[in-house]
C-alpha cells in the first residue's frame, strides 16, 4: 500500500530520536543545522531533513539564503513522496521565517531536486522563493 502525505506528520525532531544511518548523517553536517525536521508514521521516523537558516540578518537587497543539509527517507519508504513532502515542508519553513532562497550543497539526486523545482548550480541545486 503506497503512502500518502496524511498517513505521517512531520514534528520538529530530536537527534537523539533518528534511526542510525539519519543519525549518522545528521552527526557528519558542521557547523549542526539548527532546523531539523522529522515525518513519522505511528511514531517511527521514516525520514528527515536538516537545515541551517541564516546566521546573520540580511539587507533588504540581499535573499535570506536557507541551506538544506540532508534529506533523508528510509528504504522501506522511498519512492512514496516523503522526500518530496520533506523538501516542501523545508521550503515552506524557510519562507515562514523570511527565506528567499534554499540552497542544497548535495551533488543530488539530479532528477529529484529538479523535479521540485530547483536549479542544479555548481555547488548543488538552489531554489528561488516567490514572494507574494
Amino acid at each position: 500500500m503506497a503512502l500518502t502525505h496524511r498517513d505521517y506528520e512531520v514534528f520538529r525532531g530530536d537527534p537523539a530520536s533518528l534511526p542510525l544511518a539519519m543519525a549518522e548523517a545528521y552527526a557528519a553536517i558542521h557547523p549542526q543545522p539548527d532546523v531539523l525536521r522529522v515525518a513519522k508514521l505511528q511514531q517511527q521516523v521514516i525520514g528527515c531533513y536538516a537545515m541551517h537558516s541564516p546566521e546573520s540578518s540580511q539587507s533588504d537587497r540581499k535573499p535570506a539564503q536557507f541551506e538544506l543539509g540532508m534529506v533523508m527517507v528510509l528504504d522501506a519508504y522511498q519512492r512514496q513522496g516523503v522526500g518530496r513532502w520533506l523538501v516542501g515542508h523545508a521550503i515552506g519553513v524557510a519562507e515562514s521565517k523570511g527565506g528567499r532562497e534554499l540552497l542544497v550543497p548535495l551533488p543530488g539526486p539530479v532528477d529529484f531536486f529538479q523535479g521540485l523545482g530547483f536549479r542544479q548550480i555548481p555547488s548543488g541545486f538552489r531554489y528561488v522563493m516567490s514572494p507574494e
